[in-house]
């Protein structure tokens, strides 16, 4: 087998930037004729998370996966990883024993590129029999719905504080408060993947669409202030997207999950024809 090797980093722009700005705010700091202790010990904590960024990296060959960090390295052979979870959108490979654990950065430009690298090396550990059903946490809901009523709440006290200065920021907080609670009603609550036919449950419906009239599963994310955020898309051959949260299993596992169901219903559909 032809051997080859990617190495992925955070991207030079990226890292440019943090500098520029940790260059800025340092030059203001030491600028203003007295020292600020506190803003110094921020651009200290600064340059020690940009370092910590430019001298991370994960390597991926055929015979291993290496992650280097500012203070070390870690590596498992592709044999020796014997399952996966996660840790917020960051996925991490177990070994056997437990005792080493490899974590990827979710904010890597090229996160869902090395996330398909795994999934194609090791497909097994993404197995769609044990999570042929997939659901939103009841934690989740109760605190998004709790979030929503918490919003029309306020909009009735700020509206019964001052009826003509709070008009505004009342009618603000209700119309948020209610387009999280839509939001959620009229989001997917969970899937069950069958052999050729994918059910997407409403709180209201069912969706069901057949593997062929899917297109293909890929991971989206949308750039927020704390960083990128995943999800799931079901891209239809007719018709817009379909939209998926990351149900308990988190977006990471999910998009593997679904991508695997998908081309394996594909492939039997091929083999039966």
């Amino acid at each position: 087998m032809e051997s080859t090797e990617r190495t992925f980093r955070h991207s030079f722009g990226k890292l440019a930037l943090m500098l520029l700005g940790l260059l800025a705010l340092g030059y203001a700091v030491f600028s203003i004729g007295s020292v600020d202790y506190f803003l110094v010990s921020i651009v200290g904590i600064g340059f020690v998370v940009a370092l910590f960024y430019s001298t991370s990296s994960i390597r991926i060959s055929n015979e291993e996966i290496v992650t280097r960090r500012l203070l070390g390295s870690k590596s498992l052979r592709w044999s020796e990883i014997g399952r996966v979870s996660m840790r917020g959108q960051a996925l991490r490979l177990h070994n056997h024993e437990e005792d080493v654990t490899l974590s990827f950065d979710s904010q890597l430009e090229s996160y869902a590129e090395i996330l398909d690298i795994i999934f194609n090396k090791r497909p097994d550990l993404f197995d769609v029999g044990e999570n042929d059903v997939m659901s939103t946490g009841l934690f989740g809901s109760l605190f998004t719905i709790g979030f929503g009523l918490l919003l029309i709440g306020l909009s009735i006290f700020v509206f019964s504080a001052s009826e003509e200065l709070g008009a505004l920021y009342a009618l603000i907080f209700f119309a948020l408060g209610l387009y999280v609670i839509v939001s959620w009603f009229l989001s997917p609550k969970s899937i069950i993947l069958e052999d050729q036919k994918l059910l997407v449950m409403y709180f209201f419906k069912e969706v069901s669409c057949m593997a062929n009239d899917i297109k293909s599963v890929t991971l989206e994310r949308r750039k927020t202030r704390n960083g990128y955020i995943y999800f799931v898309h079901v891209n239809l051959n007719i018709g817009k997207p379909l939209k998926l949260p990351g149900f308990k299993q988190g977006s990471v596992l999910s998009y593997q999950i679904l991508k695997r169901w998908h081309e394996n219903a594909i492939s039997r559909q091929s083999i039966f024809r």
